[in-house]
């Protein structure tokens, strides 16, 4: 035992361990986002194309090479992703879609899990900074 109780080991406080639901919010999300973007997806190009406003190159279906229709698996393929309507353009507006419905959940979820998480600090880590006063002379 060391003789001054600073070198000595503190005592562990009991950890506030992950709770299982934020995993199961997490994998949900996964999920759910993706439908989410694709169905706001669909909707925003349908919105538009009948408005005009979305150039006439993303609409329609992807020309694909005669190559691919010559392969059992690809022409397959192929032909399921040509009897989709406006492909392009359901695609692009999807992963923006994607992008900005991810950064809402995700800060969303961040609030929340700061709110109802563990403590910011433990009993191992040092104090946070006091403000540095000047001291007149």
């Amino acid at each position: 035992m060391a003789k001054f109780s600073k070198y000595q080991t503190p005592k562990k406080e009991a950890e506030r361990d992950l709770h299982p639901v934020w995993r199961g919010i997490g994998c949900l999300l996964w999920i759910i986002v993706p439908v989410m973007a694709y169905a706001s997806a669909v909707l925003i190009v349908n919105a538009l194309a009948a408005a005009g406003m979305i150039p006439a190159g993303l609409l329609g279906s992807i020309p694909f090479p005669d190559w691919v229709f010559k392969t059992p698996f690809l022409a397959l393929l192929a032909r399921f992703i040509d009897s989709l309507d406006n492909i392009l353009a359901i695609l692009v507006f999807f992963v923006a879609m994607l992008v900005v419905l991810t950064g809402i959940f995700w800060t969303l979820y961040a609030w929340v899990y700061q709110m109802a998480g563990p403590p910011r600090y433990s009993a191992l880590d040092a104090p946070p900074a006091g403000k540095a006063t000047k001291k007149s002379r």
